[in-house]
């Protein structure tokens, strides 16, 4: 071998070290973003299956009811339910809401929807519509991942309210 070469075979080693590396780097952010879309679309599920538990208690007798279980992805921190025909009491796990949350409420409240991730920017989508339900004890009935609500039969709509367990 002559001398050129064998000063040259350890900067090919560690090119192919850098290049591996950027590739590891490059799989590891895939893999997260894989992850975090999975999120995603696992909270979607959840609501499109409460909406249709919503759609089916409007043709349950009045007065009949359901705990439903909010199971959603780790990095959700409650979800909150809205009126916009209601005033403005907030309530989280049937507590009254701190004011840091009343104030970032205040801000994303809109009529056009009226299901609400907290935080905020968890998802691209974090703000929903659901239709025919109205709140109970509070406006809006915030709850903490894992917590529970009641789905009530009414007379054209849907109640919902937390549910202590």
């Amino acid at each position: 071998m002559k001398r050129g070469q064998i000063l040259g075979l350890p900067l090919l080693l560690m090119f192919g070290l850098i290049v591996g590396a950027f590739i590891m780097l490059y799989g590891a952010k895939v893999i997260m973003d894989l992850n975090s879309e999975a999120d995603y679309v696992d909270f979607l599920d959840t609501m499109k299956d409460f909406e249709n538990n919503i759609k089916t208690f409007q043709n349950y007798d009045i007065g009949s009811s359901k705990v439903y279980v909010l199971d959603l992805p780790s990095n959700v921190e409650s979800l909150c339910y809205y009126d916009s025909s209601q005033e403005i009491d907030c309530k989280l796990d049937g507590q009254d809401c701190s004011e840091e949350m009343v104030g970032l409420l205040e801000v994303v409240l809109t009529s056009g929807y009226n299901v609400y991730v907290m935080p905020s920017g968890v998802f691209d989508q974090s703000r929903l519509k659901i239709e025919d339900f109205k709140t109970v004890d509070s406006n809006p009935v915030c709850v903490s991942n894992g917590g529970s609500v009641v789905m009530s039969s009414q007379k054209g709509y849907v109640s919902v309210q937390y549910y202590e367990k």
